[in-house]
């Protein structure tokens, strides 16, 4: 293998490995230290190495709530929240949601901020109400 193709797998696997979230959960405050600092860059956020990254924390999150809903519906537990049939929440709307929790939930794992997130935006009405 030529020098410059070992150059180049080696960055190929340190971009990957930036991108795979880690295996301990990201807190909120992380989340949003990290995403606003994106955003303070303006268009040169989209070279940032930190965007995939985040990109894959905000996707984990996601496919952790989602496998939670379902086991939540196999325990006979009401969901979190109610999100409406082809409904989705945008980056900028969870950012928002995240930033407006209370200070307590800069510590916890992205995927509770989140939660909350849906259960404000979407929360679950009880039959007769």
């Amino acid at each position: 293998m030529s020098y410059v193709r070992s150059k180049a797998l080696i960055a190929a696997l340190t971009i990957a490995g930036l991108a795979m979230p880690a295996s301990a959960a990201m807190t909120v405050g992380t989340f949003l230290a990290r995403a606003n600092a994106l955003r303070d860059q303006g268009p040169m956020a989209l070279m940032s190495p930190d965007l995939p990254a985040l990109k894959a924390e905000a996707k984990a999150a996601t496919n952790q709530l989602k496998a939670e809903r379902a086991a939540r519906a196999a325990a006979g537990k009401p969901p979190i929240a109610c999100v409406p049939e082809g409904e989705s929440v945008g980056i900028m709307d969870m950012l928002d949601g995240l930033d407006e929790l209370p200070a307590s939930y800069r510590k916890r794992p992205l995927k509770d901020g989140y939660a909350r997130v849906l259960a404000n935006l979407y929360p679950c009405r009880r039959a007769g109400t």
